[in-house]
């Protein structure tokens, strides 16, 4: 039978855990540092509207005649353009950031199935060999316990045979020897 280690089970066990968990890490670290850029460009984008909006409102608590409520009007439009434009390019960057993430999400994926396979198929494969190796290990233990009981009963045999010719000659001897006696008178 195998010789192997219990501690031998126990690495191969906690090696096979760590290959199959490592590719679903691929993909939570994927998953994370994505959620970090979409978290940096929400609260990129919430300080810049925050900021513009504070802008504003400073603005409007320097009216103080109409002279510069009319120059607080006239300026509005530019404002609202500058907010127009920044909306767009913010929707852009998210498009991109969302295909990014996409892209960056499938290739883990792509990576994780072919891993998972491969470590699949690995794994059956060095099972397949050790269930080989543990069954030629036990039919070569059953040939040398077979090949010895043999063996003992060759030896039995013989000893049998040999106690079955000293008896039989004995037997032999004795039926002489009372032939013998009987005809000396």
């Amino acid at each position: 039978m195998s010789n192997t280690n219990p501690q031998d089970y126990i690495n191969q066990f906690n090696e096979n855990a760590q290959k199959m968990f490592q590719p679903w890490s691929k993909l939570n670290q994927a998953f994370l540092r994505n959620a970090e850029m979409m978290t940096d460009f929400s609260l990129n984008t919430i300080k810049t509207y925050s900021e513009m909006s504070l802008d504003n409102l400073r603005q409007v608590a320097k009216i103080d005649s109409p002279e510069s409520a009319k120059e607080f009007s006239s300026k509005q439009a530019e404002m609202l353009n500058n907010i127009s434009q920044k909306m767009l390019a913010d929707a852009q960057k998210l498009t991109e950031l969302g295909n990014c993430m996409q892209d960056e999400i499938m290739q883990v994926m792509g990576d994780v199935y072919e891993e998972t396979s491969e470590h699949m198929q690995t794994t059956m494969q060095q099972t397949a060999e050790q269930a080989t190796k543990n069954a030629q290990d036990y039919a070569a233990n059953m040939n040398k316990v077979a090949e010895q009981v043999a063996e003992k009963a060759s030896e039995a045999v013989k000893s049998a045979t040999q106690a079955t010719t000293a008896a039989t000659n004995a037997s032999a001897s004795t039926a002489s020897n009372d032939k013998t006696t009987a005809k000396k008178p």
